[in-house]
């Protein structure tokens, strides 16, 4: 089923038409009743606090989060390590380096004795091919 645009338009705008007639309706029976205007059309009136209340309040809610605090305890008091616990993780630590350094040059190493060993290889099979064919 297709929507017909035009008619639902139209519709619209008739159902406007309708709602500012029931508004102009609406407004002269306030106005015959004594109303001058609706109590929706009117802004909500905001509430003011003097500063007296302000600080009141101010300082009770202080002395909620203050009582709140002190039920929760003191903070745990943090572990403190000693100069020997820190110097042997700074040599364990030392010492991985020292593993991984050594690992990633002995994987150089090979990876480099191989290229030259594919070079060397690569050489002689060009000789050989020179020799022949002189």
């Amino acid at each position: 089923m297709k929507t017909d645009y035009s008619l639902l338009e139209a519709a619209l705008v008739g159902y406007q038409h309708q709602r500012e007639l029931l508004t102009i309706k609406i407004a002269e029976l306030q106005r015959q009743l004594g109303n001058a205007s609706s109590s929706a059309e009117e802004a909500p009136k905001k509430r003011s606090m003097n500063e007296a209340a302000k600080k009141r309040i101010s300082l009770a809610q202080r002395k909620r989060w203050a009582e709140y605090h002190k039920s929760q305890g003191a903070p745990a008091k943090q572990r403190q390590m000693s100069a020997e616990g820190r110097e042997r993780i700074a040599e364990a630590t030392r010492k991985r380096w020292a593993e991984f350094r050594a690992a990633k040059a002995a994987a150089a190493a090979t990876s480099k004795s191989a290229k030259k060993a594919r070079k060397a290889g690569a050489g002689e099979g060009e000789e050989a091919e020179q020799t022949v064919a002189s």
